[in-house]
């Protein structure tokens, strides 16, 4: 199994904000939310974005379970959809995550609770299929309820 081996640098800018703090018994769980989907007045979509470099090469992708449930808390009480979109400098790999479901836990390598996500499971696509691919899913949506038909 591949390691990341690539680590943030201190002074990155994209440096994930990831704090998960226990104060006085009530747990603190600071993460972003790196991607927000908006269509007309309403957020449609919300998709969590890691890199990984070789992802082809990956039987599975690994997400931090404390930001995963945080996530789904998101999308649940914004009535919208979750995904996760792993990029490793070609292609987008991405996977629908079904926010009412309760994933497995496992322990990795650096001693950290993550949830493992199959490779299988995550369409793999260009930059312009990634593109194309929200277009598709959100605009025919919002035409359809707004009653404007595309005829072509």
């Amino acid at each position: 199994m591949l390691v990341r081996q690539v680590k943030p640098c201190a002074n990155c800018p994209y440096k994930p904000i990831d704090i998960m703090l226990n104060v006085n018994g009530v747990k603190l769980n600071v993460f972003d939310i790196d991607l927000v989907f908006e269509v007309g007045k309403r957020i449609r979509a919300i998709a969590e974005l890691k890199r990984y470099s070789n992802a082809s090469y990956y039987k599975y992708f690994e997400f931090p379970a404390h930001e995963l449930v945080g996530y789904k808390k998101v999308a649940k009480c914004l009535k919208c959809d979750l995904y996760l979109v792993i990029f490793d400098g070609y292609f987008y790999y991405l996977a629908e995550v079904d926010r009412f479901r309760k994933y497995d836990t496992e322990i990795n390598e650096n001693g950290q609770k993550v949830i493992r996500f199959p490779r299988e499971n995550f369409r793999v696509l260009t930059e312009s299929e990634f593109q194309q691919f929200w277009v598709d899913i959100y605009s025919f949506s919002y035409n359809l309820r707004n009653k404007v038909y595309a005829l072509g």
